[in-house]
């Protein structure tokens, strides 16, 4: 029985190369909208990507806005679920905010500030802007409470990066100083502490005592922020959210259940431009 010859012949024509699918681009106001069909209120809505991100997050900003941070190639129907998803949350912030006197505003997402807050701390910064023909921003300090962003100031993610790293600079000084402060005041120590940009925590504790510390703390009132420095020192003691580690909690912060209440929403103490930096 004779055998099929299944070698391939060469093949003398040119070799070409299928083409890569390309992504289309992303459609900001298209997802914008399908987000904002989700709400429960009318708001103004803002969507970014971001190659970062690994989940949808949600930030209601006062007198702003829906500021919405999606991972790279999520589907606008799968965006709008997850908006959907959080409609009860949105609606109860956004009554909150309300009553306080600060419900969002349109048009209002992404303007370039004029002031820097770190409101934890108490200090404050007046912002001033200066068009440059360059590619970014660079920001220089023009006296102890003065800055100056410079460059391509009408591309909102150059100025909020710039201001972004100013605040994460000079945030993570001095929460590095109150985490030292209040170390001493508990007689909880710890064994180092580093400050991240993290998406979804506050502040992190290892097994061996180091601690991690978001550096957007620096926004919030202090006796939130001081919450989180105690939350995390008490942590070097307890390792998990026990009876015995809020016990702890308890007794460097009374009445810390609420505070930590208080805290679950606190993102909306966060200045609107960060957005604009993801």
């Amino acid at each position: 029985m004779t055998r099929a010859n299944t070698t391939p012949k060469p093949h003398s024509g040119p070799v070409r190369a299928c083409p890569a699918k390309r992504r289309p681009p992303f459609d900001a106001a298209g997802a914008a909208a399908a987000a904002a069909a989700r709400l429960p209120r009318p708001m103004p809505v803002a969507v970014r990507e971001n190659a970062r991100a690994k989940n949808v997050v949600l930030r209601l900003i006062p007198g702003q806005g829906l500021v919405v941070t999606t991972p790279v190639g999520l589907p606008p129907a799968r965006l709008a679920e997850a908006v959907g998803a959080r409609s009860a949350w949105i609606a109860a912030t956004w009554d909150r905010l309300a009553a306080e006197g600060s419900p969002p505003q349109p048009g209002a997402i992404a303007a370039r500030p004029g002031k820097i807050v770190l409101t934890a701390f108490d200090r404050q910064w007046e912002v001033a802007y200066a068009a440059r023909d360059r590619d970014g921003c660079l920001l220089t300090a023009r006296g102890p409470q003065s800055l100056l962003v410079s460059g391509a100031v009408d591309d909102m993610a150059a100025v909020a990066g710039a201001l972004t790293t100013f605040c994460r600079d000079r945030g993570g000084e001095l929460l590095k100083e109150a985490l030292a402060r209040v170390s001493r005041e508990t007689g909880l120590s710890y064994a180092g502490a580093t400050i991240r940009a993290q998406r979804t925590r506050w502040g992190s504790c290892t097994a061996r005592g180091r601690i991690s510390l978001n550096f957007t703390l620096a926004f919030l009132p202090w006796e939130l922020c001081r919450l989180v420095l105690v939350h995390e020192l008490c942590h070097t003691r307890e390792l998990n959210h026990s009876a015995r580690f809020w016990a702890l909690v308890e007794e460097h912060v009374p009445g810390c259940r609420a505070l930590d209440a208080k805290l679950a929403s606190a993102r909306h103490y966060l200045p609107g431009w960060l957005a604009a930096a993801d």
